[in-house]
């Protein structure tokens, strides 16, 4: 009986959740490709963040962490992998080091987690378990390119959601200008690619759903008229597939531009990006930092003869942010996930559970171990 009442609450928390989401939880992603130019643009609209976009190193030795790892006092007995990051990166991280919501890495892969309520992992004991963040750093660590991703997906860890709440789909690119839509469907991964993927975008839903909706319209071959100014939540794939479809040199607006354009008018985001993928350039702003910040990728030390670096994802500065990167300590890790934790997972009991103490000293000896030169 007791069993039955906690499925019954969690279910009604899932449906409240969902409910009270399909707005605040929306993202887009696009990618712009021509015969010189490669673009990628992304909008988190969600509710004001903090967050820190650190230099992440190549040639570290990690490994898996679950929310089961995170959430015990004791080291959990569950299987286990360890990797050497292959590739520096720069991510974008609500939860501090290892725990982004996307970046680049220096081969020019690009991974984002998008919300999709529909998501959901199935358990299997003879695979380890990673936490949905490390996940994607993972991601960025060992592979360069799309194809490599999609290929990794056979033996990759069974991706660890929030405890009570579903998913992310994720939108990937790579400097080729090569795209897919992985999604996690019944347990399953379904991924969209070449000319499965004939629309390079992705907001919240299905990307089939989204396809079959977007291609019911004239501009792409159907037969209903769209109408490019609706704010309409719900038309943020077609309104970015048609305006990405549009772009031409001749209206004077380089590819980075245009693609700052499209996404103010898709809907303005409260973290936003424009990558540069052939030049490997990283143009970012929020809502409390609205200037517009750049990182050359290029130019990242991404060796550990130096310290980690980040900065604030808010930061007031604008231009060329290298020289205002700062070390990062684990004291100064500790501070985000403080911040970003209840932020990300919206569970008032949890913060004052033991098990958050437990994740705050797990995540903080982690931290400390992966910030160590080696």
């Amino acid at each position: 009986m007791r069993k039955q009442i906690q499925l019954v609450s969690k279910l009604i928390l899932i449906i409240i959740f969902t409910i009270s989401s399909s707005q605040t939880f929306g993202c887009s992603a696009f990618l712009m490709k021509g015969k010189n130019h490669c673009v990628v643009g992304f909008n988190e609209n969600w509710k004001s963040m903090p967050g820190i976009v650190v230099v992440n190193k190549r040639n570290v030795v990690k490994r898996n962490i679950s929310w089961n790892f995170l959430v015990s006092q004791n080291k959990p007995s569950e299987p286990e992998m360890e990797w050497t990051s292959k590739y520096g990166s720069v991510s974008f991280n609500l939860l501090g080091l290892d725990l982004p919501c996307y970046g680049l890495n220096e081969k020019g892969l690009f991974l984002v987690e998008l919300y999709l309520d529909k998501t959901y992992s199935q358990n299997d004991t003879t695979k380890p378990n990673m936490f949905w963040g490390q996940w994607i750093q993972y991601q960025l660590d060992n592979y360069a390119t799309v194809n490599e991703l999609i290929d990794g997906l056979k033996n990759t860890a069974v991706i660890d959601w929030w405890p009570t709440f579903p998913g992310s789909h994720f939108f990937v690119s790579d400097k080729q200008g090569n795209t897919a839509a992985v999604e996690l469907i019944n347990g399953k991964f379904q991924v969209y690619t070449g000319e499965t993927m004939p629309i390079q975008v992705l907001c919240n839903e299905p990307y089939k759903a989204e396809l079959k909706h977007t291609q019911s319209y004239k501009f792409f071959g159907g037969e209903k008229q769209f109408n490019l100014h609706s704010q309409d939540w719900n038309d943020r794939f077609p309104k970015a597939a048609q305006l990405v479809a549009n772009y031409n040199k001749s209206i004077g607006l380089s590819p980075v531009s245009y693609a700052w354009n499209v996404l103010d008018s898709i809907n303005p985001g409260v973290w936003q990006l424009v990558a540069d993928m052939r030049n490997n350039i990283l143009y970012f702003r929020s809502n409390q930092g609205n200037k517009i910040k750049r990182i050359d990728v290029s130019k990242c030390d991404f060796s550990t003869k130096t310290p980690v670096r980040y900065i604030d994802i808010n930061s007031i500065e604008q231009g060329d942010v290298t020289r205002h990167l700062l070390k990062l300590t684990p004291e100064i890790n500790d501070e985000y996930i403080k911040k970003g934790f209840p932020i990300g997972y919206e569970n008032p009991d949890f913060y004052n559970s033991e098990k958050y103490t437990a994740l705050k000293t797990n995540l903080h000896n982690y931290v400390v171990d992966k910030l160590r030169l080696r």
